[in-house]
């Protein structure tokens, strides 16, 4: 399922304006991503992300709100949990303890 789309003509996007501007946790690579699914999960959308940043594949993606510094819900609607236009942190998961 392609969240993130390219070079789609205008007529056979989904919800076109939903955009994105994402920086990787060290704020060197960042992303802006337009035609964006928001009916797709979050963490779809943050594994889709660290792939067109080059960012490891090894290693499993989430989304940080970068005005609300909360976690996004990876199995929830990213559009149900950000407005578009939004800058996210496309963080790794870590489970510490």
């Amino acid at each position: 399922m392609n969240v993130i789309a390219k070079d789609t003509p205008e007529t056979e996007r989904e919800d076109a304006d939903f955009r994105l501007h994402a920086n990787d946790v060290t704020g060197t690579v960042s992303l802006d991503a337009r035609d964006i699914q928001p009916s797709a999960p979050a963490g779809m959308i943050a594994e889709a992300m660290a792939s067109r940043m080059q960012l490891p594949s090894n290693v499993p993606w989430m989304l940080r709100s970068d005005r609300t510094g909360a976690f996004l819900e990876e199995d929830q609607p990213i559009g149900d949990q950000i407005e578009t236009g939004s800058r996210v942190v496309v963080t790794p998961k870590t489970h510490l303890g």
